[in-house]
């Protein structure tokens, strides 16, 4: 495009925006089979969110090129590969406190990080054997779709932009108004979705705009803290399943010694000794303190104005995109030698 994304009738510009997050998720598939790129994965779910939020949000004017049963395919796509991403973040940071484990606390660490890397192993497996393939066929049925010739008479993008950030942001406010603390995980939740959609409308814009890197910047923090909790609570959620799960393997494994040994044998002996609980429960600690830190600290920035003054911004930059799609005005001059003569100084009368 040589003139501003802005002024783009919407049509024509969402189909290239997706086109081009197509490419991308495309381009992170083709890397997955490396099992040393670790971010792969990473990348593709972010090209695959980004399309499935931009036809979201222009929905009305993408539908005759991508319909709903497309748009349904992208969604599942990308939700088969959330426990590999959930578990990638979940070692990450149990690795991480791995080290600050006493002795008693250990047997614990080790079995929640052993549970965890054997279903990473299963999930990558299954990826590596499917995805591919799967993608493949949505990817030529898709890029066929959006390079087809469609009504390009929309309104521009920036118009329809405007309006949506508006929305949003209002919607965004709606939800972190109401986080008080460690009992508002759904608002919270919800709250954290918003600002990716918002985030997403933000970014194919915010060079158009004077303030536009400011914004996404502005957001990113918010939603990167937003992001941290989620991901202490779908962890808190594992510990307590695994908490249930480790306290029956190790009656388990007693029951089954006991059964062939005499009860002052080693293997017994350092069974009792291996209780995996201990570790688990020091963890849930640690987890708890973390997202409360968390949630302060969201809170914190919100009762320092953040969100105050991240929405007057989102004003400003909705204000610029109207005037970017307005049509000028005309000058004096201009009107005045645009205008038919006037027959009571028309010369030759």
């Amino acid at each position: 495009m040589t003139s501003p994304l802005a002024t783009q009738p919407v049509t024509l510009a969402v189909r290239q925006l997706a086109a081009g997050h197509l490419e991308a998720a495309a381009a992170a598939c083709r890397r997955l089979k490396d099992p040393a790129d670790t971010e792969a994965l990473h990348d593709f779910r972010v090209a695959l969110r980004r399309l499935r939020s931009l036809t979201r949000a222009y929905k009305p004017y993408i539908r005759d090129c991508l319909p709903k049963k497309l748009r349904r395919r992208v969604k599942d796509l990308a939700a088969g590969t959330g426990i590999a991403r959930d578990t990638e973040v979940q070692l990450a940071w149990l690795n991480d406190q791995r080290g600050q484990a006493r002795s008693h606390e250990r047997p614990g660490y080790m079995w929640i990080i052993r549970r965890l890397e054997a279903r990473l192993d299963e999930e990558y497996q299954d990826i590596r054997e499917n995805l591919p393939g799967r993608f493949e066929r949505l990817h030529e049925r898709i890029a066929t779709r959006l390079a087809l010739d469609y009504d390009d008479s929309s309104p521009p993008l920036g118009e329809v932009a405007a309006d949506l950030l508006l929305e949003t942001g209002e919607e965004f406010r709606a939800h972190l108004e109401l986080v008080h603390g460690q009992a508002d995980e759904d608002e919270i939740h919800q709250a954290r979705i918003t600002a990716k959609r918002l985030r997403y409308l933000l970014e194919p814009l915010a060079p158009e705009l004077d303030n536009g890197q400011d914004l996404v910047r502005e957001l990113k923090a918010l939603q990167d803290i937003m992001g941290e909790i989620h991901d202490t609570q779908v962890l808190g959620a594992e510990l307590s399943q695994a908490a249930e799960e480790a306290g029956a393997a190790r009656m388990k494994r007693l029951i089954d010694l006991s059964l062939r040994l005499p009860h002052d044998d080693p293997q017994v002996e350092a069974a009792r000794r291996s209780d995996e609980r201990p570790g688990l429960v020091s963890l849930a600690r640690d987890l708890q303190e973390r997202e409360q830190d968390l949630i302060n600290r969201l809170l914190g920035r919100m009762g320092e104005g953040d969100l105050t003054r991240f929405l007057q911004h989102l004003q400003v930059a909705a204000e610029q995109l109207r005037r970017l799609v307005a049509p000028e005005p005309e000058s004096d001059a201009e009107a005045d030698a645009d205008a038919p003569p006037n027959p009571e100084t028309y010369p030759g009368d």
